[in-house]
């Protein structure tokens, strides 16, 4: 029997993208030189090839469907992989300007070591690099004051990821630290908005454990460092663990800490060919630090 393949149009597909990436079916057609009514018929010819729904209104915003989460993953990866493409195929430089946010809130070193490798082959390629909590990083990307983000949020999927993946933190404390069953947990947390933070006192809270923020700072390192020098205890994930640490386990009353999401954000209609390039190591490299799930995906 013969297989009947459906064919997902380029054009299509970099229309539904950036009328999620803008929110705006008259901004879309701005930017792909295209009336409204043309934008409102390609998302429709899209619907009809993709089987369903995509798009829903509420009031002036855009809201994607289950139907359009699920294509919209894919959506980006071909487009992607579609411009990487051309861009080869025309000897395409790779130069300009890069603005990236890294979390102070996750294991920054690894991916600052990709990132310092595409500039060491891409010279011509200027970096800016901004390391921040992963809300502000968010919000900056949502103003196209960045490029792209790696950052940690509370639940996918999440306007403008490409890929994610789940981790659970560990409650963690130094090696010679005691807990006190008489007194309050001393913790020591990310400032207000951190996801760690939240999943800390929604566990305690749930077992109607009093606690007191002993130390606080946005940066991963002063957490880390504190946690060593005995000032109580935290959550962190795996690759950020130190050796020397001792992971706290429901025996010693630290139940297990829900999910968070680490994921790669970018709007494609921003994208340069030296943007992609480095969104395209990134994503191998996340194939060897955690098994990805692309947006959209079951």
């Amino acid at each position: 029997m013969t297989r009947r393949f459906t064919n997902l149009q380029t054009d299509l597909l970099r229309t539904f993208v950036t009328v999620v990436d803008l929110d705006n079916f008259t901004e879309t057609g701005n930017v792909l030189g295209r009336t409204q009514p043309a934008i409102s018929l390609q998302i429709k010819r899209l619907e009809a090839v993709s089987g369903g729904k995509l798009l829903n209104f509420n009031g002036k915003r855009i809201e994607l469907t289950a139907h359009g989460q699920t294509l919209l993953g894919y959506a980006r990866d071909i487009l992607r992989l579609n411009d990487r493409a051309v861009a080869n195929l025309h000897d395409a430089r790779i130069l300009g300007t890069l603005r990236i946010g890294l979390p102070v809130d996750y294991a920054v070193d690894y991916f600052q070591g990709i990132i310092a490798r595409f500039a060491r082959n891409n010279p011509d390629v200027l970096l800016d690099i901004r390391c921040d909590r992963s809300a502000a990083l968010v919000d900056a990307l949502h103003q196209d004051t960045l490029h792209m983000a790696l950052a940690v949020t509370d639940s996918m999927p999440a306007p403008h990821v490409s890929l994610y993946w789940a981790e659970r933190p560990v409650w963690v404390c130094g090696p010679d630290y005691q807990i006190d069953p008489g007194r309050p947990v001393m913790l020591i947390a990310h400032p207000e908005g951190c996801f760690y933070r939240r999943r800390m006192l929604d566990a305690l809270n749930a077992e109607a454990r009093s606690w007191h923020v002993s130390f606080e700072s946005p940066g991963i390192s002063a957490v880390q460092n504190a946690v060593m020098d005995g000032m109580g205890v935290t959550a962190l994930t795996v690759k950020t663990l130190l050796p020397e640490m001792r992971i706290l386990g429901q025996s010693e009353g630290f139940f297990p800490l829900a999910n968070i999401h680490i994921g790669l954000f970018y709007k494609h209609v921003n994208m340069s060919d030296a943007a992609l390039k480095l969104i395209e190591q990134i994503s191998e490299g996340v194939k060897t630090f955690r098994k990805p799930t692309r947006a959209g995906a079951a």
